[in-house]
């Protein structure tokens, strides 16, 4: 009696086990900053863009993990780690140590600025008579990046941090996706939203952004290629909202 009491008590303990072990082997962590709306820890779908990231990985069998630190942070965690990040563009330094998925969306730079500041911002160098705000890390496509040495920037950690600088007149115009900087406008700085402006100009190009592992990851090759599959498809039947 106690003899099969007992095996029952085992065999049910080795599911649970085996089930939980199943479990974490099918959750992939995901290092990501704060980037509203596309992600943002507040949110219970973790952002528009994680929300879309997150239902790929669920349609391949896999739940997610969310692991928030600074974008250096992530960097550095993408490199050594065993985690996915995304939200990146793609330059020939990353590739040397990264896989990247397909292009998952495409984001634009516009310019923010004070509505009373008088600019010409026709053409890229007439860009150098202005104090330029610039988020630390970022690309704003190959042909900006290119001119930088001719220009006055003012780096920023965040942002965030461009945004305080831009009020405080330390700098002229900062360079910010268009949907983040309403964002944080919204959130952050709504008294001033009245005063400010956005600009889109076609030499700042329009990038894709990627999902990425390491290439030190045993298992970033197989997994791209999951996530990859299911992102074709969502294409190709246009479901692919980020709303």
């Amino acid at each position: 009696m106690f003899k099969r009491f007992f095996c029952v008590i085992f065999l049910i303990s080795s599911f649970f086990l085996f089930s939980k072990l199943a479990y974490a082997k099918n959750k992939i962590t995901l290092s990501v900053d704060n980037y509203p709306p596309y992600i943002d820890a507040r949110k219970n779908n973790k952002g528009k863009l994680a929300k879309v990231v997150t239902d790929i990985f669920k349609m391949q069998g896999y739940g997610v993990k969310y692991q928030f630190m600074s974008w250096p942070e992530t960097e550095v965690a993408i490199t050594e780690g065993n985690s996915f990040s995304f939200m990146w563009y793609k330059t020939e330094q990353r590739t040397k140590n990264w896989i990247f998925s397909d292009p998952i969306t495409s984001l634009n730079t516009s310019f923010l600025y004070r509505k009373n500041t008088q600019l010409k911002l026709e053409r890229i160098d007439q860009l150098r008579r202005y104090s330029i705000g610039i988020t630390k890390g970022y690309s704003y496509g190959d042909y900006f990046d290119e001119y930088k040495p001719q220009l006055k920037l003012v780096s920023s950690i965040s942002d965030y941090e461009g945004i305080k600088k831009l009020l405080a007149g330390e700098t002229d115009l900062l360079l910010i996706e268009p949907l983040v900087a309403k964002s944080l406008l919204a959130d952050w700085f709504s008294d001033e939203v009245d005063n400010i402006k956005l600009s889109y100009v076609n030499y700042l190009s329009n990038q894709p952004i990627y999902l990425v592992c390491s290439q030190q990851y045993v298992s970033c090759a197989h997994l791209m290629q999951k996530f990859n599959f299911a992102l074709r498809e969502l294409k190709a039947t246009n479901a692919l909202n980020i709303e």
